[in-house]
């Protein structure tokens, strides 16, 4: 099974040697005396106090929450813990931020008051969001429970005995325990609580993770034996409790979640614009900065100017920097891959409106294009986007040749490092080989998204001519859950995307998941395929390869017609950042035959590896003296890959087509025993065998194989 290989710079240590990779520098602080984030170590600009570091996990890109994430936060806590305790612990007076982290979907930390309280996780089995309280969250949580006299719920309550051994960090074992509520279900985060027998005090001095269901845990009460729950997390000594200071207001508005949308979001800019306050200096050296890098490659490439806009935040910033150094002297671009969501679409009318820059904007559409791939690659997938150069890449390249008529052309784009390990090792300026005319810039590439948002929240936007304030428009999704635009039903997207898109846009969805129910009937492929949200991948994950296990299925791709003729699509490879690899992707029209096909890949090449437990082939070898990588999945889907430019993809595409063939169709003619000068090749039980010591790869025997001729007269008219 291949791996990726990071250079010590894509690590971050971590406890237990474990590595994880990360995007750029992890760094977020707090001011306590004004509640408000620091986006470095220095002072705050509104109080003149330091802050202290939040120590975020990788990848470190930092958000604010906003109206959606909040209400969503509301509900999970009080649904987990009782009613009013999710507005008492994160008011909207109060900012949130949101780390996101690794997880089989949509992971991230949640930051109040300074501290990390918990996870907000969207747990896929439940298709629904759930909230894992940290060590501090149990704590807030367990006083405001307290402070408002709600019944217990989520509750360990320990005996004398059982205490210093949870403070040990010790599992909860029932000799320990005096009583639990009710509502405890296997694998909820439980508030363990300790009592005072002087003081009569409670406290919550760890989380645990249940073990059972409460139903079951009155049978091992009454057998004095088992373990209730792990230990989560603890507190060294039960007094730490203590200096865990926590500030809440019983009175304040609790709010209509279904009527109140607007004002609940007004609340939370109110607030965020404070941090904006507390770090405008650091606002402004980022600014600054990047206007430098914006003057000092305009006037080094000497090239017309352009801003490719997407509707995103990411492209938002960028415009509205390139905006600050050029006013509307220059082109805005705007690739409709035909799959927008339709906010999306008028916020690209409403810029240009806003920016009086209406004749400036340039928009290219793909139409229906993506509907024609799909009948003929299937659904794309994380590790096999063959649609993005057709969708977003060709439409940039029209846009070009149109206006500037082969002319290269300087285009600032919103990439940021903390988005992918790809974007982490772009350069500042590259050129893709799937958009030669493009010259890329990167002015936002160090950004994390809450300096963006910080900057295109309250930064200033001033007329050119009349040095009046201008009112920019957001793409408004983002307020509602969307944490992600583009394409909305990008394998990128993770499975609470897709049950946002079926709320928002059930049109939208019911068209693609139309799609995936039909494809997968036709392939015979289990409903876990689809509801999971598997089709998204060609490769599993090592973390979804472990999922998928659980499920205890199998994907055995069945062709519709197995005797129709071999056909082959292919869609050129596009990676945003890769300024360095070629590559190309298409898929055949029939399942691979791994058995079969194994059997005949030596006449092709030795240098290959058969990974069972992800169902795919990795080979790493040479053509022509050239090196180069395939993936071929059992689908029928391949990915080939080379650094160099001049590699033949139509001759290697070529053999890989017949030995195809040859696994699909062989008939045991014997023409290939006989064309082979080593006398490599035997038939034995009716089955060819090449045997691979004698094999010396001239490929003769593939190329006179009588399916080869129909394979390559398959090809002719594919377009390389």
């Amino acid at each position: 099974m291949s791996t990726t290989k990071l250079s010590p710079r894509g690590f971050q240590k971590r406890k237990r040697g474990m590595k994880v990779p990360y995007l750029g520098k992890i760094s977020i602080f707090w001011c306590d005396n004004c509640n408000v984030p620091l986006l470095d170590n220095f002072d705050c600009d509104i109080c003149k106090n330091k802050g202290h570091k939040i120590p975020v996990s990788p990848p470190g890109d930092i958000r604010p929450a906003f109206a959606d994430d909040y209400i969503t936060l509301w509900k999970c806590i009080d649904k987990q813990y009782g009613k009013c305790v999710g507005e008492t612990i994160l008011p909207t007076s109060k900012i949130a931020l949101l780390s996101r982290i690794g997880g089989l979907d949509r992971t991230e930390e949640v930051i109040v008051d300074g501290k990390i309280i918990g996870i907000l996780q969207f747990n896929i089995l439940l298709n629904d969001f759930e909230f894992l309280p940290k060590m501090v969250g149990g704590i807030f949580i367990f006083k405001i429970q307290e402070s408002l006299n709600l019944p217990s719920k989520k509750h360990i309550i320990l005996n004398t005995d059982g205490i210093p051994f949870v403070l040990n960090g010790k599992s909860i074992l029932v000799p320990g325990v005096e009583s639990f509520s009710d509502d405890i279900k296997k694998g909820d985060h439980c508030l363990v609580i300790s009592k005072d027998i002087q003081s009569k005090k409670s406290r919550c001095i760890a989380i645990g993770v249940a073990r059972e269901n409460s139903s079951n845990f009155q049978e091992m009460l009454k057998k004095n034996y088992g373990e209730l729950a792990k230990n989560k997390a603890h507190l060294k000594f039960a007094a730490e409790n203590e200096t865990i200071h926590i500030k809440f207001d019983l009175n304040q508005k609790i709010y209509d979640s279904n009527d109140d949308f607007e004002q609940i979001n007004k609340s939370i800019l109110l607030s965020l614009k404070k941090a904006y306050q507390a770090n405008n200096q650091y606002l402004q050296r980022k600014i600054k900065k990047s206007s430098k890098f914006i003057r000092k490659t305009i006037e080094d490439i000497k090239k017309p100017v352009a801003v490719a806009y997407s509707g995103g935040k990411d492209s938002l910033g960028v415009l509205l920097l390139v905006w600050k150094v050029l006013g509307p002297n220059f082109k805005i671009f705007f690739a409709d891959t035909g799959l927008e969501l339709p906010e999306v679409l008028e916020n690209i009318q409403n810029i240009a409106k806003d920016l009086k820059m209406e004749s400036n904007l340039i928009i290219e559409s793909a139409n229906d294009i993506f509907w024609d791939l799909i009948n003929s690659f299937g659904p794309p997938g994380r590790d096999y986007r063959f649609c993005c150069h057709s969708l977003k890449a060709q439409q940039i390249m029209k846009i070009i040749n149109t206006i500037y008529d082969g002319e290269k052309v300087l285009v600032f784009l919103g990439s940021r490092q903390y988005e992918s390990l790809n974007r982490m090792r772009s350069k500042l300026i590259y050129v893709n080989s799937f958009i030669p005319l493009q010259i890329a810039a990167t002015p936002i590439k160090s950004w994390n998204a809450l300096t963006l948002w910080l900057f295109i929240l309250f930064e200033p936007v001033k007329d050119f001519e009349s040095e009046s304030l201008l009112d920019v428009s957001i793409t408004p999704l983002y307020y509602k859950g969307h944490e992600r635009l583009g394409c909305y039903l990008c394998p990128a997207s993770n499975l609470s995307n897709f049950k946002l898109l079926k709320e928002s846009h059930p049109k939208l969805y019911e068209r693609w998941f139309s799609f995936l129910n039909s494809y997968a009937q036709k392939y015979k492929l289990p409903k876990e395929w689809v509801q999971y949200g598997l089709w998204r991948f060609k490769q599993y994950t090592p973390q979804w390869k472990n999922f998928v296990d659980s499920l205890n299925i199998s994907f055995d791709y069945n062709s519709p017609d197995s005797s129709a003729p071999l056909n082959l699509n292919i869609a050129k490879g596009f990676s945003q950042n890769s300024d360095s690899d070629y590559s190309i992707k298409g898929k055949f029209s029939h399942p691979i035959n791994i058995e079969d096909f194994l059997r005949f890949l030596p006449a092709l090449t030795k240098d290959f590896q058969w990974d069972e437990v992800n169902g795919v082939i990795d080979i790493n070898s040479e053509f022509k003296k050239i090196p180069y990588s395939v993936k071929i999945f059992i689908d029928g889907s391949f990915i080939i890959n080379t650094k160099d430019k001049t590699f033949d993809f139509y001759k290697l595409t070529e053999l890989l087509m017949g030995t195809v063939s040859r696994s699909l169709y062989c008939n045991n003619c014997k023409t290939c025993v006989n064309v082979c000068t080593q006398n490599a090749i035997k038939s034995e039980l009716g089955k060819i065998i090449i045997e691979n010591d004698k094999c010396i790869n001239c490929f003769d025997c593939i190329t006179h194989c009588p399916f080869f001729q129909l394979a390559k007269k398959a090809i002719e008219n594919v377009n390389f």
